[in-house]
This record gives structure tokens, C-alpha cells and sequence, in this order.
């Protein structure tokens, strides 16, 4: 005859049962906890992809280039100082780059002219600065437009910050 053990506790037998998904869903021997991967593709360059379009559109006289009406400078020799992990004037929670992330980077709400999300969450902020001052997250990027840049420009500034805002 044989002995009964009593019944399987629930919690024990919801454990086996998940157990066959945890080892599949931890054979990905790639996988990194708590790190996104950049999504392959080319690799774009500060001074091959992005400095072109800024000095085109944003660095020029009494905009962000020379002389300034800005609170930063988008001049070549100051991009990385002015923008990477600095604390934007007109919305101070966020970084004007956040390294390795667009999606709360200020310069992509800028350029894509989706500040009033931010301006009607509380989050903008008087921005004072030698030539004057901006209130109410100011406007889309650039100020001269339309036209603005194109989608594939924003997308290409998008990818550089989300590979890392590299001063390459």
C-alpha cells in the first residue's frame, strides 16, 4: 500500500508550473537585467551627422550661434558643454540630453514642439539669460520655422542622443 504524502500546497505547484517559462525565458544569454540595447544600425557621429544640421538650422547669428540670443551656444565648440546632462533653462527637471535617452531628452520636445505637455504638467520654468528671457517652455525648434526639421533630421539627432551624445 502505498503512503500519501497529504496534498501538494498550491503555492508549490503554481512554482512548477512556472518553472519550464523562467529557465526559457532566462536562456537568452545576451541578455543584460536593466540595460536596454541600442537598436543596431549605423553609428551617428557629432561632427558627420548632427553638428551639420545644428550649424545649419539653430547655430546661426543671434539664435545659438555667435553673437548669442540664447541661453546656449550650438556652435561647434560648445555642443556637448551646452546640451549633455546640462539642466534645461525653460524646464529645469529636464536635461537639455540625457545621455542615452531622447525620450526625456528637452532638446527632442524642442525640436518636435511638444513642450506644452511639460507646460501644462507644471514643469516650465522663467528662463532669464544675457539677451533676454523665454517663458512658458518657448517655442518650437527652430524659432525661424516653418519649416523645421525634417523628420529623419530629428530622428537622426534622436538616434545620436539615444547612442550615447557622444562628442565623436
Amino acid at each position: 500500500m502505498k503512503e500519501s504524502v497529504g496534498p501538494v500546497p498550491t503555492t508549490l505547484l503554481l512554482v512548477l508550473a512556472f518553472l519550464p517559462g523562467v529557465a526559457v525565458a532566462c536562456s537568452n544569454k545576451d541578455a543584460v537585467l536593466g540595460v536596454a540595447e541600442p537598436a543596431a544600425g549605423p553609428t551617428v557621429s557629432l561632427g558627420r551627422d548632427v553638428q551639420p544640421i545644428f550649424s545649419a538650422n539653430c547655430a546661426t547669428a543671434f539664435c545659438h550661434g555667435a553673437p548669442l540670443a540664447a541661453p546656449m551656444s550650438l556652435l561647434a565648440s560648445d555642443t556637448i558643454s551646452s546640451l549633455v546632462g546640462v539642466p534645461s533653462c525653460e524646464a529645469p527637471s529636464f536635461n537639455r540630453v540625457e545621455t542615452g535617452n531622447s525620450a526625456i531628452s528637452y532638446l527632442a520636445v524642442k525640436l518636435e514642439g511638444t513642450q506644452s505637455t511639460i507646460l501644462s504638467a507644471g514643469g516650465c520654468a522663467p528662463c532669464n539669460f544675457d539677451a533676454g528671457s523665454v517663458g512658458d517652455c518657448g517655442g518650437r525648434m527652430p524659432l525661424s520655422g516653418p519649416p523645421y526639421l525634417s523628420d529623419a533630421e530629428i530622428q537622426l539627432i534622436r538616434d545620436w542622443i539615444d547612442q550615447g551624445a557622444k562628442n565623436n
